[in-house]
């Protein structure tokens, strides 16, 4: 059996670090600030920076959390409204209607979709 990947979050990982390694491990998946956020993202600034929480969180990420759990670590431990959107084919979009499926359910869902529409790109 393989072992499962994972990512470990931490206060002082910058969001651009974390994105990358998240798209690393769900290809098909992007971690992003809400749009409807007032927080001024510099993609250097560490989590802690971005966030307004007052105490120090540390949590791992792997393919069996589900949407609604990591946005919850997120905001329970930094503060910050995170959301994960998924490739559809055509474009990114939430997860709001799909947060009780894992990240591997997601992730899976999005590489179905690439594979049906093979000459959009989605990075």
């Amino acid at each position: 059996m393989l072992a499962m990947k994972t990512l470990e979050v931490y206060p002082s990982m910058s969001l651009s670090h974390l994105q990358q390694r998240f798209n690393d491990l769900f290809p098909y998946l992007r971690l992003e600030l809400s749009p409807e956020t007032d927080v001024k993202v510099n993609d250097q600034q560490t989590l802690d920076e971005l966030g307004h929480s007052t105490t120090y969180c540390c949590f791992l990420i792997d393919g069996t959390l589900e949407v609604a759990e990591l946005e919850e670590n997120f905001s329970a431990c930094f503060g910050l409204p995170l959301r994960v959107s998924r490739w559809t084919g055509y474009g990114w979009h939430d997860t709001d209607t799909t947060r009780q499926w894992t990240l591997c359910q997601q992730n899976q869902k999005g590489a179905e979709a690439a594979h049906l529409t093979p000459s959009v790109a989605y990075r």
